[in-house]
């Protein structure tokens, strides 16, 4: 049935109603809009399955099928500088707002989130490391401020959290104070720990979660037979210049760990007065500027290095095997544009300052190239050929 409307029925709302909603609509636009600024988009978007953040760090594990799959851990903080004066005194400080990570599962063929983990922190994210042993994803955070010291344990196949802190603590009746320190070391992994009761640099060993008392103990535990021996690859400077040569180094396993052994090789009576090792030229011909060894295994190693001498330079990354040959160099073309060496402007390009940001690992046929703040590629083992990379 059709209905008529009164007489000078008007359905649109008078102009003075218009006007006093438009205060209303400009606040609230005004607070959403200082809201997305200040603490992110991750407020609104809970299931968004993009990658957002600074790298922090990156791991490889193998699939369902054998397919590569990163682990990503990127802080998804938003950051501001605050600054406060007062009589005779200015302070400068940076502060976050939504202090947290991002952990992502993610198929870097496909260019696919598979999974997602939000940690919320209390305030700056400093000190934190990830590897991957026996099947699990070790995330570790060391104290700041209000962040007390953290461990999440991940399964990496199921991609699901299954221990936290109070879990890894309560296996050991040795933490049962707590912990106020924890920090992680490489080769093998494993984590040193400090006590609220006093106790300092327990090490938790990762591949057994084994805790030892002291390093002194861990060192001991650990230590290879005297009868083992090895081969290790080792660079090493020309008197006080930026040219580095590369050497193989023969000797008792437990020896040639040395972390200085790159001043002894030159000189062979020294070598084996320390490690009781020997050492050959593993390039003769070769001279790798600045070089430094981010990977090495029985199959070879991975050196980082530059084009030339100088403020100015391109950096190359060089596959060696075992018997040293090189078998492929990447070129800066394939490398991020931040490896470049620019000293003009920006003194921490310098390899001094940028090596406690980069990785080289392996997963089988491939190799990981990370860069912290910028990004990860992944390269074919054999040809060096560039896979895909990863920026956040």
């Amino acid at each position: 049935m059709n209905q008529t409307q009164p007489s000078g029925y008007n359905d649109k709302p008078e102009p003075w109603v218009r006007l006093r909603l438009l205060p209303l609509i400009v606040v609230l636009g005004l607070l959403g809009y200082f809201a997305f600024r200040h603490f992110g988009p991750g407020i609104f978007s809970s299931s968004d399955k993009r990658l957002s953040g600074e790298l922090l760090n990156a791991v490889a594990v193998p699939g369902p099928h054998d397919e590569a799959r990163l682990w990503i851990l990127a802080d998804g903080s938003r950051y501001y500088i605050m600054r406060r004066e007062s009589p005779g005194h200015v302070s400068v400080a940076r502060k976050c707002r939504s202090c947290k990570t991002w952990t992502y599962v993610y198929d870097p063929v496909n260019k696919t989130v598979l999974s997602r983990f939000q940690t919320d922190y209390r305030t700056l994210i400093l000190r934190t490391w990830m590897v991957h042993v026996n099947g699990l994803i070790w995330i570790v955070s060391g104290p700041y401020e209000e962040n007390g010291p953290r461990i999440d344990v991940y399964d990496a196949q199921a991609a699901r959290l299954i221990r936290g802190t109070a879990d890894v603590i309560g296996s050991h009746p040795e933490l049962s104070s707590g912990l106020i320190d924890v920090r992680l070391e490489r080769n093998p992994d494993r984590l040193l720990l400090d006590t609220r009761d006093g106790r300092t640099d327990l090490v938790l060993t990762l591949n057994d979660e084994r805790l030892y008392p002291t390093v002194a103990e861990f060192n001991s535990a650990t230590r290879p037979p005297d009868q083992e021996r090895g081969t290790v690859f080792v660079l090493s400077r020309e008197g006080s210049s930026l040219r580095r040569k590369l050497f193989r180094v023969t000797g008792p396993t437990a020896g040639i760990r040395n972390s200085s052994l790159e001043f002894y090789v030159v000189n062979p009576n020294n070598l084996f007065s320390i490690a009781r090792a020997t050492a050959e030229p593993a390039t003769p011909e070769r001279v790798y500027i600045e070089g430094e060894i981010f990977y090495q295994d029985s199959d070879g190693c991975f050196i980082l290095h530059q084009d030339a001498a100088g403020r100015k330079a391109n950096r190359l990354l060089t596959r060696v095997d075992a018997n040293g040959n090189e078998k492929w160099t990447a070129p800066p073309e394939r490398l991020f544009p931040q490896f470049k060496v620019d000293l003009d402007k920006d003194a921490t390009s310098a390899i001094f300052f940028m090596k406690k940001d980069i990785d080289v690992s392996r997963l089988g046929g491939l190799v990981l190239l990370q860069l912290r703040g910028v990004g990860a590629i992944g390269f074919d083992f054999e040809t060096g050929r560039r896979l895909w990379d990863v920026s956040l």
